[in-house]
């Protein structure tokens, strides 16, 4: 549907639909807003799986301002802005937004609104041109708003200006923004780092006990909770086919299992989740193992005996289900008790998202909007390699015909690479039952399932089952006398959702050739780390690696530089190229990289690929025609393979930094070998080690070359 020209809009009756049921998404129908209702609700307009049911509230406007923005928000809904003018120049528009964009809109307008109110203007026709410049100058100053969320505001009114062309009240009208004639650099705040670069990557002391944790309850742990979430379906089924009429004798078997506990002396099943009474009937759970309807159950537990022995004899509702997996060779859980069984599946749930966060690097719709059958086993000769791939939807970047959202997603081109424990967690999920999206919400979270049909559990949910997983892994390692293996607090707060795809590119970029957080192999730099890897910079998280890297570079020359200049000496074939490296960053980016066109820039000039190995105590001035890293050097490497790093190759440099880490691995190792506390051969091999390392901190010293005024370079 078009704004026709010259043709002015009317808002509709209050009884009327907010837009065209025949839109709504299947089965959500009946969630369509009426026109006059308190809130709006548009969720049934949104076929993302993860998108959340915010909803329009009117009491965010003053009075005086709400129905204005009712028919103002009606119309963004329901009709696109005209071609000529989303063609205006300045920032970039689309003629209809995406769900999650109306209500951030619809949010700014209820800000706009309040502040009008504020400052005494009770009509939009009142709003002058020099208000418009002061509330961008608000939300500059006194709101502190970054720059990318300011222009979202600044567009925002435009596009209220737009819309109110065609409306029947001249009141109801917005002025020109002047941002508009004059573009937006004037009303904003200086350009800073933004998106998802500004997000911290969680720290490594963090994110590895929350990957060891993780893949423990999906590798170790998972058959064992499953096994006993499917003793708790059973026994739920059986309770709930014994609702109805009671028959003749319905107690019976009920009474000689009380009676056969009681001979025995064995406690009774009671709940334990009810602080206020810790010995209720565990009704649902007796009606499972006794086929005695609920109601039953607790008439009898009422009666004198059975309540007088329960007072003295009342134990946990234990599942027959057996722990078979070890923790330190011990089982990892006591018995499973039937009322907290489904937290512990909870908690295998949160793991699988944590593998697939971390070792995949999605996004975290694309996860959530994981479906059944997403990584299918493939056919493969008996001496290939097994190899998966997942086939995911993309939200983000999803576009229509006509360049507009598509809440749908669109199925990725390139498809992720999935290592073993990414498709082990995927298996978890798909035995969890049900069909559709791995993490559905009526799967997973099931209240009110009429709201939750066809979604998958909400981006602040599982953000809030994290920190759940966290603590219940402390209380556990705590309560095991693992204290060691506890997940530290991360210093820059809540985990989330959003932050295990800038750890990945995180601990890419610094941790060449190593292991990253629980011994699972990356590779090497940048985004040739691999072939399942370097399919996944296609997908987006091309720009993350790039920018990691650049910043990790710029980071280290930066300390290089000051070092020097503080008199510190550099040696090896690659020292002067080095020192040149070191300076020239300094000079062009003082250590900062900020956005990811300053990351290219860095990365496009060769004489600053400068990588440091931490293993060998060096930095690689990677050089490919000089590299023996790479045995066919005139390939396309454009990074070193510091797992394959030879003492002989022209690109190494060391620092004194690096000569005094070599003396003190030395030292430890001598130390260590001397002990009498290793075998001899193998002390024999620490003292060979040992003494190559001092040889190399002691070439330093013969060799090094300073160009700063500290002391000189002497043994």
């Amino acid at each position: 549907m078009s704004l026709a020209p010259n043709t002015f809009l009317r808002p509709p009756a209050a009884d009327a639909y907010v837009f065209d049921r025949s839109l709504a998404v299947e089965s959500r129908g009946d969630f369509v807003p009426r026109y006059g209702d308190a809130w709006w609700s548009l969720l049934a307009l949104t076929r993302n799986p993860s998108a959340v049911d915010d909803v329009i509230r009117w009491r965010w406007f003053p009075e005086v301002f709400r129905e204005p923005f009712r028919f103002a928000s009606w119309t963004l809904i329901n009709y696109p802005l005209p071609d000529a003018d989303v063609a205006r120049h300045g920032a970039a528009m689309r003629s209809r937004l995406s769900v999650g964009r109306i209500l951030k809109t619809v949010n700014q307008w209820s800000l706009f609104a309040q502040w009008l109110h504020q400052r005494g203007v009770r009509q939009l026709s009142y709003v002058s041109a020099e208000d418009l410049a002061d509330f961008a100058l608000h939300l500059n100053k006194v709101r502190g708003l970054a720059r990318n969320t300011a222009v979202s505001h600044l567009v925002g009114l435009s596009r209220l200006h737009y819309y109110g062309q065609v409306y029947p009240l001249s009141a109801d009208r917005l002025i020109e923004p002047p941002w508009v004639a004059e573009g937006m650099d004037d009303y904003l705040p200086a350009a800073s780092p933004m998106g998802e670069n500004a997000t911290e990557p969680i720290g490594p002391a963090t994110m590895g006990p929350l990957l060891v944790w993780a893949l423990r309850f999906v590798e170790e742990y998972a058959d064992d909770i499953l096994n006993a979430y499917e003793e708790h379906r059973r026994l739920v089924a059986v309770a709930d086919d014994l609702k109805g009429p009671l028959k003749p004798g319905a107690g019976e078997r009920l009474v000689a299992y009380l009676e056969q506990l009681e001979a025995e002396g064995k406690p009774v099943p009671v709940t334990t989740w009810n602080a206020s009474k810790p010995r209720a009937a565990a009704g649902v759970f007796l009606a499972g193992k006794t086929g005695t309807p609920v109601h039953k159950i607790y008439s009898v537990m009422r009666q004198p005996r059975w309540r007088d022995y329960t007072a003295r004899h009342h134990g946990p509702c234990l599942l027959d289900t057996p722990v078979t997996a070890k923790l330190g060779g011990e089982p990892w859980h006591e018995p499973f008790e039937f009322y907290t069984v489904t937290t512990l599946l909870k908690h295998l749930v949160t793991a699988c998202f944590v593998v697939l966060g971390y070792l995949t690097g999605m996004r975290t719709g694309e996860i959530l909007g994981l479906e059944r059958g997403c990584c299918p086993d493939v056919q493969r000769a008996q001496e290939e390699p097994q190899r998966h791939l997942i086939y995911a939807r993309q939200f983000k970047v999803a576009r229509d015909e006509d360049g507009n959202h598509d809440s749908a997603g669109v199925v990725r081109e390139a498809p992720w690479v999935a290592v073993p424990q990414v498709v082990r967690a995927v298996r978890v999920l798909e035995r969890l039952g049900g069909h559709g999206l791995l993490f559905a919400a009526e799967l997973h979270d099931p209240r009110t399932p009429e709201r939750r049909s066809g979604r998958s559990l909400a981006w602040s949910t599982m953000s809030n089952r994290i920190e759940s997983f966290i603590e219940w892994v402390n209380t556990h390692s705590q309560g095991r006398g693992r204290q060691a293996e506890a997940i530290p607090r991360d210093p820059h707060g809540r985990v989330g959702t959003g932050r295990f795809r800038r750890t990945l590119a995180w601990h890419i970029a610094r941790r060449p050739g190593g292991l990253v957080a629980l011994a699972v192999q990356y590779g090497h730099m940048r985004t040739l780390i691999s072939e399942g890897y370097a399919a996944r910079s296609r997908g987006g998280i091309h720009d993350l690696l790039d920018f990691e890297t650049a910043r990790n570079v710029a980071e280290q020359l930066s300390e290089v530089h000051e070092a020097i200049q503080n008199g510190e000496a550099v040696s090896g074939p690659a020292a002067r190229r080095l020192i040149d490296a070191a300076a020239q960053e300094h000079s062009r980016f003082g250590g900062i990289i900020a956005s990811v066109r300053q990351a290219r820039t860095l990365l496009a000039d060769p004489t600053l690929h400068v990588f440091e190995n931490k293993e060998t105590f060096l930095f690689c001035n990677y050089d490919r025609a000089k590299a023996l890293c790479h045995p066919g050097r005139g390939g396309k490497n454009e990074a070193p393979s510091l797992d394959r790093c030879k003492a002989n190759c022209a690109n190494i440099a060391r620092t004194d930094e690096h000569a005094r880490q070599l003396k003190k691995a030395a030292d430890s190792l001598g130390q260590q070998a001397a002990s009498g506390l290793v075998p001899e051969p193998l002390a024999d091999r620490m003292q060979e080690r040992a003494q190559a390392l001092a040889q190399l901190a002691h070439q330093h010293e013969l060799d090094c070359v300073m160009t700063g005024t500290g002391p000189s370079c002497e043994p």
